[in-house]
């Protein structure tokens, strides 16, 4: 463990004991195998430990690390690319899983490609069992040459974001602020990510979403999936619309490209925050409901 792997594999954990095991045994079998997997468990009350300390034993590329407490799961995310040492990393949720040439096949694209930032491939969705799967239609590819075209388009036809379980450029994710601490950040850093580079979308169906209430948040109502990413309701959870285009605008600001690109990157954030208008109203109540009538907004 003392070289430094190619890729980083990053698995954020809760309360994941019954699912971790299948996503574990799928990522040590690949055919790849130049890679660290770091396992972090965010404060989980089950036996999700015991289930990767067993596979700890079996395999010294695993490394296991417990938040002292739930520090939700966008804070969990980003603190698995902090802990990386790869070229190129991947995010794996605890209940996913990787058919065996996930990594090589998506090593392989990215390392001729030197405009793009992101390789993923082809999604199926899948409940209970991976082999219960059906294809995913709705993958994205982004190509275009602009980085305010790219961004655009992820924001106009990303529907489910499996593009963020694919392989992607540590030293394109060191320029982001990562999954920041709001609702639909990781849309937000995919968007910095294509203000960055290319996306590319390889043919091969490799990544088996799970699609189950208790591990997909898009399958969720509204509290549950406050609740995952803020374990304790606080004033953190206001103005999360009002988060959102804070981190659109910081993402066109801090990525270099020339002035006139960048100001018409800016007028794009503007719309979108004109496109999502309902969700700063929303704000708005949620401040008033907060700090005047002192009740929680619903």
């Amino acid at each position: 463990m003392n070289k430094e792997p190619l890729i980083s594999i990053g698995v954020p954990a809760y309360n994941a004991a019954g699912s971790i095991g299948a996503t574990i045994e799928g990522l040590l079998a690949q055919s790849f195998g130049d890679f660290e997997l770091i396992v972090s468990d965010n404060a989980s009350t089950d036996a999700t430990r015991d289930v990767v300390e067993n596979y700890m034993l079996r395999d010294p590329r695993i490394r296991y690390e417990r938040q002292p407490v739930n520090v939700g799961a966008n804070g969990n995310y980003s603190h698995v690319v902090r802990r990386a040492r790869g070229e190129f990393f991947k995010w794996s949720s605890s209940s996913d899983w990787c058919a065996p040439t996930f990594l090589e096949r998506c090593l392989e694209e990215i390392l001729v490609h030197g405009d793009t930032v992101l390789v993923a491939p082809r999604t199926r969705l899948f409940q209970g069992n991976p082999s219960t799967w059906q294809d995913y239609a709705f993958d994205i590819e982004v190509l275009d040459e602009a980085p305010l075209a790219r961004f655009a388009r992820l924001h106009s036809t990303l529907r489910l974001n499996n593009a963020m379980n694919g392989l992607i450029r540590m030293s394109a994710l060191r320029r982001t602020r990562l999954v920041e601490t709001y609702l639909s950040a990781d849309v937000v850093l995919m968007g910095h990510l294509a203000l960055l580079g290319k996306f590319r979308l390889l043919p091969e169906c490799l990544f088996y979403r799970r699609m189950e209430a208790a591990f997909s948040t898009a399958l969720q109502d509204p509290a549950a999936v406050l609740k995952h990413h803020y374990p304790q309701q606080s004033a953190r959870t206001l103005l999360q619309g009002s988060k959102r285009l804070m981190g659109r605008v910081r993402a066109a600001l801090s990525t270099s490209m020339p002035m006139d690109e960048k100001l018409h990157s800016l007028i794009y954030v503007a719309k979108t925050c004109y496109w999502e208008r309902t969700a700063v109203l929303e704000d708005l109540r949620g401040v008033w409901q907060y700090f005047i009538r002192g009740t929680w907004p619903k």
